[in-house]
């Protein structure tokens, strides 16, 4: 599996000092230096102190890209553990990956998904990153599944300011800094195997939500032009009570006929949308539990190897 976009990492770790930490790095062949704390991205490995963690500090990566991005994320991370790193249960591993590349409609389909995939993602996670015990990466459901302002965004900046704050296990606002989005779940480690599954799991389900949205068919662009930016927003304004067709043609710009083949085509990839006519009115809603198809399921797009591996590791935490 190759990482096809760019990412960084942020390891928060203890067990030994930011000049150890320095060294460490050094000695692997790295280019490292020890700074106050900021929100800078810098060309070199930064060691910056952070006060969420209990007697420790961050080691943040430059750009990372691709395959060999990969290969010097483990290598940074075996130079620490040989050093005596140690993680508690206040430390995170959080990755960004760049996303000004990505439309609002995939940004909302990748939040969308890992709202909706989040208790199988708990799973493979420790209890301190699970549901909302952790007040530095809480649950996403609420905000991404049940909140209007989120659903109705019309910009990255709009689902942002939807969120709030960055303390989520997907962060969004990241994006108004960084232009990426930040995965902020995953507990604190300075095992290789580990941060390289996680960024390749991530890397493929990005991959997956953006195929979802529409953004890498341009067969479905030609057929149904408006459908490529307006799909997630039709998936969201259908959960629930769902909407009238008056009120989805004007929300997403379409015409009767391209909303009635936009409908068409979610219900031949398996989601059931249901149509009731009252009072001369056509609505249209998902059937209960419906949003969840043999077609979509976490480990779409994913690697048989990592999608083992998170198989195992949620068999251990069980």
């Amino acid at each position: 599996m190759t990482i096809n976009r760019n990412f960084g990492i942020e390891m928060e770790l203890t067990g030994l000092t930011m000049n150890q930490g320095l060294s460490a790095l050094q000695n692997a062949g790295l280019t490292a230096c020890i700074e106050g704390y900021n929100h800078d991205t810098r060309p070199h490995w930064k060691i910056v102190t952070d006060a969420s963690v209990q007697g420790g500090f961050e080691v943040v990566s430059p750009i990372l890209r691709g395959d060999a991005g990969l290969a010097e994320a483990e290598r940074a991370a075996d130079a620490l553990k040989r050093a005596g790193a140690r993680i508690n249960k206040t430390c995170g591993l959080h990755v960004h990956f760049a996303a000004d590349n990505l439309s609002v409609d995939a940004i909302r389909t990748i939040a969308v998904r890992y709202a909706t995939f989040e208790g199988e993602i708990d799973a493979f996670m420790p209890h301190s990153r699970r549901a909302n015990t952790n007040y530095f990466c809480r649950s996403t459901r609420q905000i991404f599944l049940n909140n209007r302002d989120f659903s109705s965004a019309a910009t990255i900046t709009d689902l942002a300011r939807a969120q709030g704050s960055r303390y989520f296990k997907l962060n969004l606002q990241s994006y108004t800094r960084h232009k990426t989005i930040e995965f902020r779940q995953h507990s604190g480690t300075v095992e290789a195997a580990k941060i390289r599954n996680w960024i390749l799991f991530l890397n493929a389900f990005i991959n997956e939500s953006c195929r979802l949205a529409g953004t890498h068919s341009p067969e479905l662009a030609r057929s149904l032009p408006n459908l490529q930016s307006a799909q997630a927003r039709l998936v969201s304004m259908l959960e629930g009570e769902g909407a009238s067709a008056d009120s989805l043609q004007n929300a997403l710009n379409l015409l009767p006929h391209s909303l009635r083949a936009a409908i068409s085509y979610l219900r031949r990839a398996g989601v059931a949308v249901e149509s009731r006519r009252r009072n001369g009115e056509t609505r249209y809603r998902i059937a209960s539990h419906a949003m969840r198809t043999a077609a979509d399921s976490l480990f779409a797009g994913i690697d048989e190897s990592v999608r083992e591996f998170y198989l195992n590791r949620a068999a251990a935490l069980a």
